[in-house]
């Protein structure tokens, strides 16, 4: 503790002083160099672990390791599990590099996720990822001033942005053409909610419906479990419940499975269900899903970043990556009885 009394953390100034050693070379140990000796490398190292100083890979980064970079994540809601995915397997991707990945959540208010977006961007880091980015673009713009910016799960049509996404529309066409091959001619598509920007799939669900001549109902549930359970109910009580659903994502599918439940329906036998995302949860449900390659998105975006990284004044070079969904079908869907 310090002579006050207060925690505070150990830093490189302290190690430097109980080492005998200037604070740069401290900072050199920590980055790995090659050019310190090896005396000064094992005292300094000696001095951190009886401090018990924790290194710091990222503010390491900061003050000025650049071969390692600091990669800024912003994703509109962590409870999402897609994006989590996407999370998981950039960070995979570089890693093994060295670099860091600081993670923020934006939120469903646009100008909260503003604030996280120009929050994240004062910590300086290298490059942007930003995984279903409805704020402004004025702040992404500003954004795109200082670093290079990746948008995942969507496309932004912006100077300076590379897009890595799926094709929304073929998604709803390949659910539309799976449960229509099953036989099943009315069928709701509880879509995403109108203001977030995955409008593509509600449109792509319509124009698939009405390509076969059927009639395209839109339900625009709360985006959760629970709010999908209760348009669930709102149907039942209607009486207006299709013999198929097609859900905007596998959350508000887990939700209508659990609504179709409680009223004592069958899935598949009374109402096929299928979601989009093809999540863990999807998987171990069997649930029919759409997969978006979320996993393959988020690697990809790794890529992509660096490569913007690497020819950072050419900032108009950007890249477009629209992925081919596939369904992946389970035992929510069968023909309607």
């Amino acid at each position: 503790m310090s002579p006050t009394g207060r925690r505070r953390y150990v830093t490189q100034a302290d190690v430097a002083r109980r080492a005998g050693v200037s604070r740069p070379l401290v900072s050199l140990v920590m980055q790995g160099s090659e050019h310190v000796s090896d005396d000064k490398r094992r005292r300094v190292l000696a001095a951190a672990a009886e401090l018990g100083y924790l290194n710091n890979g990222v503010a390491t980064s900061l003050a000025g390791n650049r071969s390692r970079m600091v990669i800024g994540f912003l994703a509109q809601s962590l409870a999402n599990p897609v994006f989590v995915d996407v999370y998981e397997n950039l960070d995979e991707q570089l890693k093994p590099q060295g670099h860091s990945v600081v993670v923020m959540q934006g939120g469903f208010d646009p100008d909260e996720e503003d604030r996280s977006l120009r929050n994240l961007v004062t910590l300086r880091p290298d490059g942007l990822v930003v995984v279903g980015y409805a704020g402004s673009t004025s702040a992404l713009e500003a954004a795109v001033n200082s670093l290079p910016v990746v948008a995942v799960t969507r496309q932004i049509e912006m100077d300076g942005v590379s897009s890595v996404y799926s094709d929304d529309r073929l998604s709803s066409e390949l659910a539309v053409e799976h449960l229509a091959g099953l036989g099943h001619r009315d069928i709701v598509h509880l879509a995403l909610p109108a203001d977030i920007p995955y409008e593509e799939r509600a449109d792509g669900f319509r124009e698939a419906m009405k390509r076969r001549g059927l009639p395209d109902r839109v339900v625009h549930p709360q985006l959760s479990a629970a709010g999908a359970t209760r348009a669930v109910d709102a149907l039942v009580s209607a009486g207006t419940l299709p013999t198929a659903l097609f859900c905007g994502n596998d959350v508000l599918a887990t939700g209508a499975l659990a609504g179709l439940s409680a009223h004592g329906l069958e899935v598949p036998g009374d109402v096929s269900v299928v979601g989009h995302d093809n999540t863990a949860a999807a998987a171990q449900s069997g649930l029919t899903s759409v997969d978006q390659h979320a996993g393959k998105q988020g690697r990809l975006a790794a890529d992509v970043l660096m490569r913007m990284i690497e020819r950072r004044d050419l900032p108009s070079a950007t890249e477009k990556h629209r992925l081919s969904p596939r369904m992946k079908i389970r035992r929510s869907t069968a023909a309607p009885r």
